[in-house]
């Protein structure tokens, strides 16, 4: 970050005499200030201290027994060797509302359906729920058509085949040529699930045998997350941690992608702990530090990031607020409770005071350090140990790009932001934890 250098070093002086007073610089609208920005010269540098991680737990799901889906009407277990028989099936997709997708079927080719079977009963549309959450039940509408030349009785499954087990719901006397919706409700055990991507299979059995009519795997993943409600991984903070902003564009205002990479980076992940380390690896993996300008200057959206990555190797591109950006939008996409967070610290050495910026998410009793741009995860203290004091923070909060106008090289709706427009700055200072 380019600046007056001895201005900058007369204000860093300055900040670090308050702060050890336990006093915080008041921000100045004079000169076009920065706010903190103005306390340091620089931000860091991207490290590896993934080896001051704790040891991480990986606890997996509980697979889902006979006794356990008698418990539970209309759950089914899936034998695993089927797995792999359900191809994915052509179809038309429409989103038509937040969360849910229209199929219309492309049934005359390559339709794994058995025509000479009878009776001959296949899904022609439906309306599928790609967005599940823990501990709730899923709606998907299926329509089907008999094909055959009497009526038919039987039953609609829709499998979740990553979890080996689905839901199904029976119908009856469906007259030849005719159509039949139902509604499937998908109850989600999040004992016997996990995070991430959820591959779903659709299979119509016909009675008196049970003989399978039609089975194909639908074109769309499904994502699970956390259930935020008070019995679950409520916020802390009432919600304001699992906001959307012009920063975090998920589930629904910009569409399926943010939400399907946060899935694809906690995959198979069972507690929010464990999600909120698998996803600091994959954020510090799927990017490049860079030393450009602009991004030294603003700050940038996970969409802008997706949008433009390294022409070089496809990664994606920022400094340290860049790398928290993005895991803050992938944790809060998946139901995690997570808080942008920027400080300033001073190296002992040389007195040098630098900017940098993590996260910290919610796991349901505290906050959780995490800081993809090091690698690091649950250790506030490693600032310290790479010989870092006056750890000085900030929390970071609702972000609007309309919200500071001042500057014509910043138009709205580019999702490239200025910390100016941060609405919510709260003032943490030097946290015990951290310092």
């Amino acid at each position: 970050m380019n600046g007056n250098i001895g201005m900058r070093a007369l204000s860093m002086l300055l900040a670090v005499l308050l702060v050890s007073m336990g006093v915080v610089p008041a921000v100045s609208a004079e000169n076009e200030s920065r706010g903190w920005l103005d306390t340091f010269d620089r931000w860091v540098e991207p490290r590896d201290m993934s080896m001051y991680n704790p040891v991480i737990e990986t606890p997996q799901r509980v697979p889902i027994t006979e006794e356990i889906a008698r418990q539970h009407p209309g759950v089914i277990i899936l034998d695993p060797k089927r797995v792999s028989e359900f191809q994915v099936i052509d179809a038309d997709m429409v989103p038509v509302s937040p969360g849910k997708v229209s199929l219309t079927l492309q049934t005359e080719s390559g339709d794994p359906g058995t025509r000479d079977l009878m009776p001959d009963v296949r899904m022609t549309q439906g309306t599928i729920s790609w967005y599940w959450t823990q501990d709730t039940f899923v709606y998907h509408e299926i329509t089907i058509h008999n094909y055959a030349s009497s009526a038919a009785s039987g039953m609609v499954i829709l499998w979740s085949l990553k979890d080996g087990y689905g839901c199904g719901v029976p119908f009856s006397d469906l007259a030849a040529g005719a159509d039949l919706t139902v509604t499937v409700p998908f109850e989600v055990l999040p004992q016997h699930s996990s995070i991430g991507i959820k591959p779903m299979a659709v299979e119509i059995r016909v009675d008196p045998t049970g003989l399978t009519s039609w089975m194909a795997r639908m074109p769309i993943d499904a994502v699970e997350k956390y259930n935020n409600d008070a019995s679950h991984l409520l916020d802390p903070d009432g919600g304001e941690n699992l906001e959307t902003s012009d920063l975090y564009h998920f589930p629904f205002s910009e569409g399926y992608r943010v939400l399907l990479e946060a899935a694809q980076a906690a995959d198979g992940t069972t507690e929010p702990y464990q999600s909120a380390y698998a996803i600091t690896q994959y954020v510090n993996g799927a990017m490049n530090y860079t030393y450009e300008d602009p991004y030294l200057e603003y700050i940038f959206s996970d969409l802008y990031m997706m949008d433009h990555p390294s022409p070089i190797n496809g990664k994606y591109l920022g400094v340290c607020d860049e790398y928290g950006t993005l895991y803050t939008a992938f944790a809060r996409a998946l139901g995690i409770p997570t808080r942008f967070l920027s400080f300033s610290m001073r190296e002992v050495a040389t007195g040098n005071v630098s900017g940098h910026a993590i996260a910290e998410s919610w796991n349901g009793t505290t906050w959780v350090h995490s800081d993809p741009t090091w690698n690091v995860f649950d250790n506030p203290q490693v600032y310290r140990t790479a010989g870092n004091d006056h750890i000085n923070i900030t929390v970071y909060g609702d972000a609007d790009d309309s919200y500071y106008t001042q500057d014509p090289n910043d138009p709205t709706g580019d999702g490239i932001l200025r910390y100016e427009d941060f609405r919510t700055q709260i003032l943490l200072g030097e946290v015990p934890r951290y310092n």
